[in-house]
């Protein structure tokens, strides 16, 4: 029985498959690559079975999916891979502006509207687009973007062309705003399963693995390897790469889980945190 799982090359990504296609050889796994907004979508019509996706799909599909506990992608305070370039010297500027929104992502895109109106009360208009910012920057007043892209381009700051001429925008990193409005780290994403597949996947050590593997780019050696391997794709010195990987939180902890509680209660109406089914670690996987 084939069963696909959906893997992200983005950086922030890399501890979770660190040797995970190693440690499944044999069995009859298959991997599927994407960005976030096509492994939502994946999932959920069954192309993919297991993936790491936006954690506001999780709670949308709740009644399809179970959550793997105590792996996520989260941050208190910058991310530094999900911004908010723009013309504005401050968000509550943008009220009525337009800003262009990443066609890669789900869940900051939801965290960007959420801090539109529940702290600084204003309402941009939202246009989805391409991922490329200067084309955004050049139609628009601001412009989402997450991932690596979002990670060099904070890092270089480059001057582009848009509306008020030729110059540096401004950049707001989205998890240091969640942290000022609520105190709290920021959940962007959570590994998932279809429900009629997790014992499948169980069956055959998928969990399993994935948790070894993690557990293995999270160390220091691990890091290391992939902040070296990334450094020469991304055009981005080692250290960069390696601090933003240390500064991540992967392991879905209390703190987080109630960043995302609050999260999920402003974005979706009539959210019910007890509509999320997590897995039951304590008969099939080893908590991290």
């Amino acid at each position: 029985m084939s069963l696909t799982i959906g893997l992200i090359d983005y950086l922030n990504t890399m501890p979770f498959h660190f040797d995970l296609a190693e440690r499944l050889q044999g069995s009859d796994i298959q991997f599927e690559r994407g960005v976030p907004s096509a492994m939502n979508r994946m999932l959920q019509s069954g192309e993919i079975v297991l993936a790491p996706i936006s954690a506001i799909e999780a709670a949308r599909h709740a009644n399809d999916y179970v959550v793997l506990p105590g792996l996520s992608i989260a941050s208190l305070g910058a991310v530094k891979t999900v911004l908010l370039f723009s013309w504005a010297s401050d968000i509550s500027e943008l009220d009525g502006q337009s800003i262009a929104l990443t066609d890669h992502s789900a869940t900051s895109v939801e965290l960007l509207k959420v801090l539109c109106r529940e702290r600084y009360q204003i309402e941009p208009t939202f246009t989805f687009t391409k991922q490329h910012l200067p084309s955004m920057l050049a139609l628009h007043e601001g412009a989402l973007i997450i991932g690596d892209d979002a990670l060099v381009e904070g890092a270089i700051h480059r001057a582009l062309s848009g509306s008020r001429g030729w110059g540096l925008p401004y950049i707001y990193d989205l998890s240091d705003e969640w942290l000022k409005m609520t105190g709290l780290p920021f959940t962007f994403s959570v590994w998932a399963a279809r429900k009629d597949r997790a014992q499948d996947l169980a069956a055959v050590g998928v969990f399993d693995a994935l948790y070894a593997s993690t557990e293995q780019g999270l160390t220091e050696t691990g890091r290391d390897m992939l902040a070296q391997a990334y450094a020469g794709r991304l055009g981005l010195p080692a250290g960069i790469c390696k601090r933003y990987l240390r500064d991540l939180r992967y392991h879905l902890m209390d703190d987080d889980l109630s960043g995302l509680k609050l999260f999920l209660e402003l974005a979706l109406d009539d959210f019910k945190w007890e509509s999320l089914e997590f897995w039951n670690e304590q008969t099939t996987v080893s908590v991290l």
